[in-house]
């Protein structure tokens, strides 16, 4: 019962946050300035590949911030290297709902981003909350054909299976490359 109660308190949270407005915006990949990505930490293959994204849209002049959910029953064997990398430990940086601390999450929130990319793959509260509290002129996702996506998303990336994340950065980039100048 109390989960029941848990969860219907983050869907009206998130319902009550889908009412602020926002400007959206689709812009060339080269006129992009700021990016924000949002990923939950897994293997370190999915960490490198995370960062080599950051890493290379930094070299294009591009700021990159991440945001990440350590899930409570995972224990890190490699280091975060990217300085603008916010980490969200599940047990310490949640309250009793289960909704991020404002603390934990506010140095990326406050950043106004020119495209946020959601790269977890699934339904979870995490990143709709975080995608809600961001502004972003386009904030993209991947959804399974079989999946129904949130309206949150502007850019839907479409595909079969589970996320691959180079396949999926490498959409993106395809995609906007095309919108002109």
């Amino acid at each position: 019962m109390f989960e029941y109660i848990k969860e219907y308190r983050r869907r009206h949270l998130l319902k009550q946050l889908q009412n602020i407005k926002r400007t959206k915006r689709i812009e060339n990949i080269c006129d992009i300035k700021t990016i924000g990505v949002i990923f939950i930490l897994g293997d370190d293959t999915r960490w490198n590949i995370l960062n080599h994204f950051a890493r290379a849209m930094e070299s294009d002049g591009k700021q990159v911030r991440m945001i990440g959910l350590q899930p409570k029953e995972l224990n890190l064997d490699y280091v975060i290297t990217h300085r603008q990398t916010y980490i969200c430990h599940e047990k310490d940086d949640f309250d009793f709902w289960g909704i991020p601390r404002d603390e934990a999450i506010h140095d990326f929130i406050d950043e106004h981003y020119d495209l946020l990319i959601d790269t977890t793959g699934d339904d979870n509260f995490f990143a709709k909350y975080i995608t809600l509290k961001t502004l972003a002129d386009l904030k993209t996702v991947y959804a399974d054909t079989s999946d129904e996506p949130s309206e949150l998303y502007d850019l839907i990336i479409r595909g079969k299976g589970q996320l691959e994340l180079k396949p999926f950065f490498n959409n993106i980039i395809n995609y906007l490359g095309m919108i002109k100048k």
